[in-house]
């Protein structure tokens, strides 16, 4: 990339042995005997839709106090990017944690792609208002301190833009929004956001059921879920930029093949994987649906990504397993999930009715009712002449 990291600048921002033994220590990753799971999907800088699947699933009280009891509430990954408010909900996150706990409930925020990107300087999909967010008193300061330390530098690697420096300047001051110093402060490896993000997993067990952001690659030699979450501990916990685990396409955090592949290619080695898990089924998120909780690959997998960030629509649902019964809250309302007791096309009529007249789910279902009647008014081949 090309702009320096501020430990490089001498900010004072240096990684200990002592913090990286911290970040790579050991989090549980197997529950069972779970009476009531909440599950959601990619958040993306949302904190209103946030708060929402909280209150409508009973997970906190007026003052926005742990009040789920026993229940475990489950973030499948990516709280930051795309939207302006990520910091906020990761502060309440974290208060969230402690005090379920002290319940015996569990709040389980799992490591997405996008927690790896912020750490490791990818800041392709920071929102603005992530940056403006940290403005304080000394920003500007900080950020003239900055700006002239990577202006040394990269004159020093290509003396010919030293010839315009108010057109260097003006670029980096466009590179480096106010906030971004701080935004770096917080994220990088060994500091607060990137520390907490670590301490978390990849992938957990719950009763019969795996959960992971993008989802786990059955074609490739399985591994215990221990050393996974280890794994992606390990280099999140360090400046890591090669290629590993945390940003391979087939890992965990970025692996689509079970939300995009046909049965043909993924069902027979999934079966496989979830033996070897002793486990019934997958909850996915990272690519989003059309708007509800979805199933696929003969309902093993779940994709629970539906999109709840203003950013890809606003859509509101959550997955909720109770007693072993597994539904859908979407917009506040329990809805039966999708199987041999409700055909999938019912279930999509009965959430997108729960729906604003706008919404993109609304758009996905008319234009399959449509394309379901256009098949139907189409001769079958062989017919009469």
């Amino acid at each position: 990339m090309s702009f320096l990291s501020i430990r490089t600048l001498a900010i004072g921002l240096l990684l200990t042995s002592g913090l990286l033994a911290a970040c790579t220590s050991t989090a549980k990753d197997v529950f069972k005997g779970v009476d009531r799971i909440v599950a959601v999907g990619d958040l993306h800088g949302d904190y209103d839709q946030y708060i929402e699947v909280l209150t409508t699933n009973g997970l906190v009280d007026e003052q926005l106090r742990w009040q789920g009891g026993k229940t475990h509430f489950v973030q499948l990954g990516d709280v930051v990017d795309r939207g302006p408010d990520s910091l906020r909900i990761i502060r309440h996150l974290m208060k969230l944690e402690k005090e379920a706990r002290k319940k015996g409930g569990r709040v389980h925020v799992l490591i997405g792609n996008h927690e790896v990107m912020n750490i490791q300087n990818d800041l392709r999909y920071v929102h603005p208002g992530e940056y403006s967010a940290l403005i304080a008193k000394n920003s500007d300061a900080v950020r003239a301190r900055y700006i002239e330390a990577v202006y040394k530098h990269r004159i020093s690697i290509d003396p010919a833009l030293a010839t315009n420096p108010d057109l260097v300047m003006d670029g980096l001051k466009k590179e480096f929004p106010l906030g971004y110093v701080e935004h770096r402060t917080l994220w990088e490896p060994g500091q607060e956001m990137a520390k907490w993000v670590a301490s978390h997993n990849t992938v957990i067990r719950i009763n019969d059921s795996l959960f992971v952001h993008g989802g786990m690659n059955p074609h490739g030699e399985y591994q215990k879920l221990s050393k996974i979450n280890r794994l992606v501990r390990k280099q999140i916990s360090a400046s890591f930029a090669g290629a590993g685990i945390s940003n391979s396409p087939d890992g965990p955090l970025w692996y689509r093949g079970l939300a995009k592949n046909g049965a043909d290619v993924e069902l027979a080695p999934l079966l496989k994987m979830l033996e070897f898990y002793e486990v019934s089924r997958i909850f996915i998120a990272h690519t989003p649906t059309q708007g509800a909780i979805l199933t696929r690959l003969d309902g093993k997998v779940i994709m629970i990504d539906v999109g709840i960030s203003k950013h890809y629509g606003g859509s509101l649902a959550n997955v909720v397993i109770e007693d072993g019964v597994l539904q859908v809250m979407h917009r506040g309302t329990l809805v039966p999930f999708p199987g041999n007791d409700l055909p999938l096309q019912e279930y999509l009529e009965i959430v997108s009715e729960l729906e604003p007249a706008d919404s993109r789910l609304r758009r996905y279902v008319n234009l399959l009712d449509n394309q379901v009647s256009r098949e139907k008014e189409i001769p079958p081949s062989g017919g009469a002449n």
